[in-house]
């Protein structure tokens, strides 16, 4: 999920200052780091991005999709108005989405990881920001092995919109200035994924009417 770019290394700077460049992505993404295969080699990611991807299976991972995210903003939607980047929720997209594939959206929302500081809260967004990286692989496999399906589900395609993970890198580095901030920002991060992994996790053997999830 993380983006990766090479660090600019100005001549004349100060070491000091060298040192802190980065300071703020690069705490998240070695705390997160073995945390993303767990949760792309999940039953219903392995699926979605298998050549014989189906329609059910599309379904499914929406509704899962919906659950992690759903609950999530109801419970910190506030804060993440307050934050200094322009938060977007991704529920009311996901629920289109299921709708125009004939699916009837889960209505039960799931406990969610709820920030107790900003910082808490920028470690949260860290993980719904860069998964937009991957929702782009994602649109890309839908298109060329479900065109139908990529063509009416928007999720994958939009979650990319907004300033982009190089901007977002750069507001992280100013909300989480010291190494307290990065750290209450990286098990925020950690327990994003786990959130992530917790509804992914499930066999597909679980699916119920309508493609809702009831695991």
């Amino acid at each position: 999920m993380d983006g990766s770019d090479p660090l600019s290394r100005g001549r004349g700077s100060a070491p000091a200052a060298s040192s802190r460049a980065g300071a703020a992505w690069r705490v998240l993404q070695a705390a997160t780091a073995q945390l993303h295969v767990p949760v792309e080699a999940t039953p219903p990611m392995a699926a979605l991005m298998s050549p014989a991807v189906d329609h059910d299976t599309c379904i499914e991972v929406l509704q899962r999709l919906l659950r992690i995210h759903a609950g999530w903003e109801e419970a910190n939607a506030a804060r993440l108005r307050a934050l200094p980047w322009p938060w977007r929720p991704r529920a009311p997209g996901l629920r289109d989405d299921l709708v125009a594939l004939g699916a009837r959206p889960g209505p039960r929302l799931v406990p969610a990881p709820v920030a107790a500081c900003d910082a808490e809260a920028w470690g949260m967004l860290y993980v719904i920001e860069g998964s937009a990286l991957g929702g782009r692989l994602i649109a890309r496999h839908l298109r060329a092995y479900r065109p139908e399906v990529a063509a009416a589900v928007g999720h994958f395609e939009t979650s990319e919109d907004g300033p982009g993970w190089p901007a977002f890198r750069q507001a992280l580095e100013r909300a989480l200035p010291d190494a307290g901030s990065r750290d209450r920002a990286a098990t925020a991060a950690q327990a994003m994924f786990e959130h992530f992994h917790g509804q992914l996790a499930p066999s597909l053997a679980v699916a119920g009417d309508a493609g809702t999830v009831h695991a």
